[in-house]
């Protein structure tokens, strides 16, 4: 009797363990919430670039065996946590890049630090501004941008942040071989000159934009003075 009772327990164990690993086995998450710097991807994009597998879809799974820090373009980390039994809720956050320099037919971009933080045949960073004119050595991810004047590197760092600040939306940065800078902003060129009085002349071409909004030309602002309204 024991005996029979013993193999009637090991079957019910047997198709219990069953019914949880096929319930383990079949749970997949059901809903996804994304959150934070998601504006480069939509949510279904990101689910596939997180969620690769459909292994990878179910929970349990993803908690225990799946890859949590693909390298994925424009995408600095992201976190997932899991609310059980089928939602995941996952936190982006995207890279910080202020500019971006056309190399041998990629777009390099770099963050405010200069740091050379992704790069792409086709795709570009709404508001990364675009610098043109200037000479780079090898362009390395994750490394500086190759630049043998510490100037120059320090002007396109302070500039770029210059006008993020300002919120100032320029089409392009452009330097000349005297390190002259020029601003298009849609017809506009805006001249600028040598890097002196930035600040004055950054805060003036703010207050401009409106009045010269719709027009075509140039402003010539390479010898304005600060305290002045010459230009």
């Amino acid at each position: 009797m024991k005996r029979y009772s013993r193999w009637i327990l090991a079957i019910i164990i047997c198709i219990a363990v069953g019914i949880a690993g096929h319930y383990m086995y079949s749970l997949r998450f059901n809903e996804y919430v994304f959150t934070g710097n998601t504006s480069k991807y939509t949510d279904e994009e990101l689910k596939k670039l997180i969620f690769v597998t459909e292994l990878e879809q179910n929970p349990i799974y993803y908690m225990f065996f799946a890859e949590k820090d693909r390298e994925i373009p424009f995408i600095a980390k992201y976190d997932v946590d899991i609310t059980w039994p089928d939602k995941g809720k996952v936190s982006v956050y995207g890279k910080n890049v202020i500019g971006y320099v056309y190399y041998k037919d990629f777009y390099f971009y770099f963050d405010k630090d200069g740091i050379v933080a992704e790069c792409s045949s086709s795709d570009k960073i709404e508001g990364a501004i675009l610098v043109e004119g200037l000479e780079f050595g090898q362009m390395v991810l994750y490394e500086k941008l190759p630049t043998d004047n510490e100037e120059t590197f320090t002007l396109i760092l302070s500039l770029t942040k210059m006008l993020k600040k300002s919120e100032i939306n320029v089409d392009k940065l452009e330097f000349d071989k005297e390190l002259n800078i020029v601003l298009h902003i849609g017809n506009v060129e805006v001249m600028l000159g040598k890097d002196e009085y930035l600040d004055e002349k950054i805060t003036k071409v703010k207050d401009l934009l409106p009045t010269v909004s719709g027009y075509a030309g140039t402003l010539y602002m390479a010898d304005y003075k600060e305290g002045t309204d010459n230009f």
